[in-house]
């Protein structure tokens, strides 16, 4: 003979309320702050640039869709209150796949958590559900009941495993991240803000050095600010061309619109800055431009000569153009042009003494990086 169990029943029902505000709360907090950029990212190239992505609508929509995803399988499966939790699986590895999508160089997207991996864990969810329906009957058997605390402790612990997984699963990619939120910046005209993302880390590719150029050019900054950030890449990708760097969400054009024209057909970066100035539609961000490439490239001998076309060789000079100069008159026996400013040539010298009190080459990395970092000259020596 069956008898209702009332006290079971209260339990049960504040189990599955606690589990979904821990899975609802996780599920907005995780799309809305965390992934919203690459979801972005992944609607444009799908829609072809037809629709835009918000972060709140699209956060919103996603976890009622996943908790209505949770209610079904929860109608159809029918755990024992101590694995309740595990109904939100099915949403968790619909959640993973979704975010697991990240852009190709070519500009399509992909999925990095694909199809057989889903599959895979799909199955072994429904070996843990085999498994647990089968021993049901069993465990209802027993006299003693699961204290309440308990099986809410056990549920919110499986919660934490799945958040976990979803955590490893999802787009963890920095420069990812990085380079979405800049161009969602660079779209809503945050040019600063687009300077600021990612400013701590080191993690960078040659599309996010080529937003930050842009951006640091468009505020001004771009010879006193550059190699304060990670550098990635050569000045051949400093300006969006075919089969090089290339914006996903910011319009390529609103960075040539800023230099002055568009190419007519792809063509090297350096072949298009020559093209520019020679045909008066150069703006004055390009001679900045023509400048940081050589520096990029480590081509001193360029720079100095390039130099005086665009500015007077004196202490006005940019930070990063000051830091060249002092480089390249300590370096060439023959300078083409000389520079010497007391306290760059000072701070130049402790360098080189602290290089010589270094005895190998990756303390004194360490040792040049604490005090010298984001400047030329660590840029120039080391990376």
């Amino acid at each position: 003979m069956k008898f209702y169990n009332k006290k079971n029943d209260r339990q049960s029902v504040w189990i599955a309320i606690i589990c979904s505000v821990i899975f609802c709360l996780f599920s907005f907090v995780y799309l809305y702050f965390y992934q919203a950029d690459i979801l972005a990212v992944a609607q444009h190239i799908l829609s072809g640039g037809v629709t835009t992505y918000n972060k709140l609508v699209g956060a919103i929509i996603i976890t009622l869709i996943l908790s209505a995803l949770q209610m079904w399988v929860s109608s159809i499966v029918k755990f024992d209150t101590r694995l309740h939790a595990l109904t939100y699986f099915p949403s968790v590895l619909l959640m993973s796949v979704l975010c697991s999508m990240f852009p190709e160089n070519d500009g399509t997207i992909a999925v990095g958590f694909g199809l057989w991996l889903s599959l895979f864990f799909f199955i072994l969810w429904v070996g843990i559900l085999t498994t647990a329906v089968r021993f049901r009957h069993e465990r209802s058997k027993r006299t003693a009941t699961t204290p309440a605390l308990s099986t809410i402790w056990k549920n919110i612990f499986v919660m934490g495993l799945m958040f976990l997984f979803l955590g490893i699963a999802g787009n963890n990619n920095p420069v990812n991240h990085y380079r979405t939120s800049v161009e969602q910046c660079l779209k809503n005209n945050d040019f600063e803000e687009a300077i600021r993302v990612g400013s701590k880390s080191q993690d960078t590719d040659p599309t996010l050095t080529m937003l930050r150029i842009y951006a640091l050019a468009h505020e001004g900054k771009l010879a006193d600010e550059l190699f304060k950030y990670p550098v990635s890449g050569n000045s051949n990708a400093i300006v969006p061309m075919e089969n090089s760097t290339q914006c996903l969400l910011y319009s390529n054009d609103s960075i040539y619109k800023f230099l002055g024209a568009k190419p007519k057909t792809p063509m090297k970066v350096k072949d298009y800055l020559r093209i520019l100035q020679n045909s008066g539609f150069a703006s004055s961000a390009v001679k900045d431009y023509i400048l940081c490439g050589y520096l990029i490239d480590r081509r001193l001998d360029d720079f100095a000569k390039a130099l005086p076309q665009y500015y007077t060789i004196s202490d006005s000079l940019p930070v990063h153009y000051r830091e060249a100069m002092t480089l390249y008159t300590h370096l060439r026996s023959k300078p083409i042009a000389v520079y010497h400013n007391d306290v760059m040539d000072t701070d130049y010298e402790d360098m080189l003494r602290l290089e010589r009190k270094s005895a190998s080459a990756a303390s004194r990395r360490i040792a040049v990086y604490e005090q010298y970092a984001g400047t030329y000259w660590w840029y120039y020596k080391y990376k």
